[in-house]
This record gives structure tokens, C-alpha cells and sequence, in this order.
């Protein structure tokens, strides 16, 4: 009888924990949120589109924003590619969990069963009374009360741990569930927005054909530069790696001064602002940060690359330089003095360039959002 009681005390010692529901949904919610950015970039870059054709501009403007549109869309399908194995692991996961969930409450089940019948057969053979009874003084009968106590409640603990266990069960079921639901309505999209892909392509190639030869040419220069200038910002974000100067700067950052003492936007054009003034003004930077490149430009104008933490602001046409490279500059301290540049008329202007990109090319942030308005 004791031996019996004595393993009923093993079999509760053998319960098992339940499982923890799966830490990549966290993961897969913040993938989400990305996904769902792109797709607003590219329900906006379609009306961009779309007020294009009705407005009747240009078809070198139509095939410049069809582009725009189809590298976002580009951009989209491979977050949402990330998304769909995001979900796939977390699926795999919760179904781990479950299978594991399952199993540790089918044996406890076992155990408990076990338990309940060698319950009642001591309780109908009333054992437990007799175990008491045969006690050899009262500390003894004290002792043995204890342990017919203890097993009580290690049955009792184990049913609740059951219960647990099924809700555990439930809601990792439910979990997994709702992520194959998930999983359809990716692949659905997936299809959904390459094929949108392949009808911008034509579309875009129809644009393009219907362009004149000088037109293709100014196009094919204009792709050019933006190739080069999509190289150099890869060769910086190299440069900004592990950058904590100026790294409070986010795309949160508001109010900063232009970066022409005395200066107005003249021109935006995507990620790059015109801002003209006097002639000899000042150009200053927009925030505390390190300067990492200093070069010229194909008129022998100056550009200065400042890194703010991962973001680089980029001063262009600048007709003199000021700081070096490598230096550390404060908000709104002077880095140079704006370009000249004269037209075909002869007539004299200053101006300079100035934009501002995250050394992650997936972050994006307005030139003009972090200006005073």
C-alpha cells in the first residue's frame, strides 16, 4: 500500500511545464507593419500615375513615374515574400508547440487516470485509514498524515496543470489557425501584385516607345545618374556603420533651420530640394553630426556628406568647404558657402542642392519634413 502511494507521488513529480506561445509572432506583426508601408507607397505612387495620364504630361514623365511605381511594387513583393517566411516559420513553430502541448496533456491525462484509481482502491480498502492506524507513535501517524496529504494535493495540482494545459492547447490551436489563414491571403496576394508587376512593365514599355529618340536619350542619362548616385549612397551607408554622432536625429526630427542662412525652396524634386539665396551665404548643418565625405562635382562645385547617427544629409554646388573630413560638426555650425552658376543669358545665380537619406534604403524620409514649415 505504501509503494502504491509512494509511486503515485513519482507519477505527479513527472509533470511536465506547458510550452510558451511562439515569439515570432512578434516578428511577423513588425514584418506586417512594413508591408503594409509599401503597399501605401504604392497605392500612392499609382495615383501619381493615374493624375499624370488624366493631366496629359509628358510620356517621359509618365515612364519616370511608372518606374517610380514598379520599383515600389518591386520592394513590396519582396517584403511580403519576407512576410509569407516569417509566417511559415511561425506556423511551423505553433505546430511544434501544439504537437508538444498535445503529447505533455495526454500524459498527464495518463498520470492522472492512474492516480484517480489508486485513489479509489485505497479509499474502498480503506489503506489510507490503516496507514495511519499501523503508525508506531503520534509523531509517526503526524508523519503519515502528511504524506497521504501531500499526495492529495499532487493529484490536485495536477488536474489544474491539466486544465491549463487544454487552454494552452486551445489557444496554440487557435494561433496556428489564424496564421494558415494568414498564409492563404499572402499567396494570394503575392500572385496578385506580380502580376500588377508584369502589367506595369508593358505598360511601361508602351510609355517608352512612344518616346522620341531625344527623349529615350535624356531618360537613359537621367537613369544613369540616378545609378551612380544610388552607388555612392551604398559606398556611404558603409561609412555610417556604427555612427553615434548626431544619432538622435529620426525621421521624427522637426523644426531644424534650412541649411542656407537665409534661404527658400525654390524646387523639390523627389528626395532632392533647390534652395537658392544670396550670393556668398552661408550653407550650415541641419544637425549635430560627422562629416564622412568631401568631393567635387563634374562643374567643380563641393559636396559635403554628413552622417546624423544613420541618416546622411548631403550639401551639393557648394562653392567652398570649410570643414574636413572626418571632423565632427554641431547644429547649424558652417560647413561652406553656396554654388554660383550662370545661364545662357549670362544672368548670375545661387543656389545649392541639398537632400537627405537613411543608410537603410528601405527607410525613407521626406526632404522637407524635417524643416520648419
Amino acid at each position: 500500500m505504501i509503494g502504491k502511494i509512494i509511486r503515485v507521488t513519482l507519477f505527479l513529480l513527472l509533470l511536465t511545464t506547458p510550452l510558451s506561445l511562439s515569439a515570432q509572432s512578434k516578428k511577423v506583426d513588425e514584418q506586417r507593419r512594413r508591408v503594409e508601408q509599401y503597399k501605401r507607397d504604392v497605392e500612392s505612387a499609382k495615383r501619381e500615375v493615374s493624375n499624370l495620364k488624366k493631366e496629359k504630361a509628358s510620356a517621359s514623365k509618365r515612364v519616370e513615374a511608372l518606374n517610380h511605381q514598379m520599383n515600389l511594387r518591386s520592394s513590396y513583393i519582396a517584403e511580403t515574400e519576407r512576410e509569407r517566411e516569417l509566417v511559415e516559420a511561425d506556423i511551423a513553430t505553433a505546430s511544434a508547440a501544439a504537437d508538444s502541448l498535445h503529447n505533455a496533456l495526454e500524459h498527464n491525462r495518463a498520470l492522472y487516470a492512474e492516480a484517480v484509481r489508486v485513489a479509489y482502491r485505497n479509499y474502498r480498502q480503506n489503506n489510507y485509514t490503516t496507514f495511519i492506524f499501523s503508525s508506531e507513535d503520534i509523531s509517526d501517524a503526524a508523519r503519515r498524515m502528511a504524506q497521504v496529504q501531500h499526495v492529495a494535493d499532487q493529484r490536485r495540482a495536477l488536474a489544474e496543470q491539466i486544465i491549463q494545459q487544454e487552454e494552452e492547447l486551445a489557444s496554440q490551436r487557435k494561433l496556428l489557425a489564424t496564421r494558415s489563414h494568414e498564409l492563404d491571403s499572402i499567396g494570394r496576394s503575392l500572385e496578385e501584385e506580380r502580376r500588377s508587376l508584369e502589367d506595369d512593365k508593358r505598360e511601361a514599355q508602351k510609355e517608352y516607345n512612344s518616346l522620341s529618340d531625344k527623349e529615350k536619350k535624356a531618360l537613359s542619362n537621367q537613369r544613369k545618374q540616378q545609378m551612380k548616385l544610388d552607388s555612392a549612397l551604398a559606398e556611404l551607408r558603409k561609412l555610417t556603420a556604427g555612427n553615434k554622432t548626431g544619432s538622435s536625429f529620426n525621421d521624427k526630427t522637426k523644426n531644424l533651420n534650412l541649411p542656407v542662412v537665409g534661404g527658400a525652396i525654390s524646387k523639390v524634386n523627389g528626395n532632392t530640394a533647390t534652395i537658392t539665396a544670396q550670393k556668398g551665404s552661408a550653407v550650415r548643418s541641419i544637425y549635430e553630426g560627422k562629416v564622412i565625405r568631401i568631393s567635387r562635382d563634374n562643374t567643380n562645385h563641393q559636396q559635403v556628406f554628413i552622417a546624423h547617427g544613420q541618416y546622411i544629409s548631403v550639401y551639393m554646388h557648394l562653392s567652398s568647404v570649410c570643414v574636413a573630413e572626418g571632423s565632427t560638426v554641431q547644429k547649424d555650425q558652417k560647413i561652406g558657402t553656396i554654388g554660383i552658376a550662370i545661364d545662357h543669358k549670362g544672368v548670375e545665380s545661387a543656389y545649392m542642392l541639398f537632400m537627405i537619406n537613411h543608410s537603410d534604403p528601405n527607410k525613407t524620409m521626406s526632404v522637407m519634413e524635417c524643416f520648419k514649415k
